[in-house]
């Protein structure tokens, strides 16, 4: 099997995103056994520049998966412009609101009703609602991503998260009503704005900075973390998910003797955030090479006490940073395309 994954770039500065489009293929059957499959679209404009990916270096307009790992603007609305420009086979994303009935107890307000939870949580993630309502309207299936769940004759397989740490975070959501439980029962807690001082140290091949203390949001931590297994090589997606659901993904795994220490591709999550790797979860996973789709001209994505750390298990770390990135296994490399040069190491780093 031959494979190619495209990394697009999008936004600048604080805002970043994640839009990225795969495709794989038997070299002996030739293009009619090409899937092409894509993972988040970024904002508008990305969802454009990812159909035309396809459409130029795939020479296809079929999807057979698109995959929505989170209803955040800056992975979803880019998939609006995908499903409504390209003929998309099945539409694998999360469904919120039809989980209403299933977490209704978790509220402090016990008269609510089941339909007012779901009308707070499709308001609150409209992109969301938009993907389900225009693949309602094209007949595109759609499929909740949980663990176990495969495709393409196990191709793709979901690591995460569980239908039970999906639940548990459903309540914790912007635009819900107040839930019983606090996000530190799900190992989770809230930073506020200003709270940190900058600290920048001097850091070296023998230091660990990672920490296990979670404060990425619940709608992050729903991520779908997604393992491809293509031609021999794994390769992890990860959305943007925290350290509590990327640990619930590593027991899923174990439970299934599936290793992440033999990746050949680690996709970095939340744009090289320094919140999102913890210590636990990182000596269980490591990679050949690791991706990050980061925005140019940022201050902080992607973080140096990040891509440090990557370096120090031995990964290349590449980072798109206004670049679309093309990684090639088992084909040539396309026309006027050419190598780039991994991420250094940094001597000082921002804690």
């Amino acid at each position: 099997m031959a494979y190619e994954i495209d990394y697009l770039p999008v936004g600048e500065g604080d805002k970043a995103g994640d839009c990225i489009a795969i495709r794989f293929w038997n070299p002996v059957i030739g293009i009619a056994s090409q899937k092409v499959i894509v993972i988040d679209g970024g904002y508008k404009d990305s969802g454009e520049a990812v159909v035309n990916c396809i459409k130029n270096f795939y020479k296809t307009n079929t999807i057979d998966l698109v995959i929505s790992t989170h209803p955040d603007k800056d992975h979803a609305s880019g998939l609006v412009v995908v499903l409504e420009e390209m003929d998309v086979r099945e539409l694998i994303m999360h469904k919120p609101w039809e989980h209403a009935s299933d977490i209704k107890r978790e509220f402090i307000n016990g008269r609510l009703t089941v339909s007012g939870i779901k009308e707070d949580l499709e308001e609150s993630l409209m992109y969301a609602s938009e993907l389900e309502a225009i693949a309602d309207r094209k007949n595109i299936p759609i499929s909740e991503p949980f663990s176990g769940m495969q495709r393409l004759n196990g191709v793709m397989h979901v690591l995460g998260p569980n239908l039970q740490y999906y639940q548990d975070l459903l309540p914790q959501f912007k635009g819900t009503p107040e839930a019983k439980n606090p996000l530190s029962a799900l190992g989770m807690v809230v930073k506020k704005i200003g709270e940190e001082a900058i600290q920048i140290i001097q850091d070296t091949m023998h230091l660990n900075h990672l920490d296990d203390e979670d404060s990425t949001s619940p709608e992050n931590n729903s991520s779908a973390i997604i393992l491809f297994h293509i031609d021999g090589h794994k390769i992890l997606f990860t959305g943007d998910a925290g350290k509590r659901a990327i640990e619930q993904a590593i027991l899923y795994a174990q439970s299934q003797n599936i290793s992440l220490t033999d990746l050949e591709i680690f996709d970095v999550p939340h744009h090289g955030s320094k919140r999102n790797l913890g210590k636990t979860a990182m000596e269980l996973i490591n990679a050949k090479t690791a991706y990050i789709s980061a925005p140019i001209n940022s201050n902080k994505h992607p973080a140096s006490k990040v891509t440090n750390h990557l370096f120090k298990k031995g990964m290349g770390v590449f980072a798109t940073q206004g670049r679309h990135i093309c990684h090639f296994s088992g084909t040539t490399m396309r026309p006027g395309w050419g190598p780039i040069s991994p991420i250094p190491f940094k001597n000082e780093i921002e804690l």
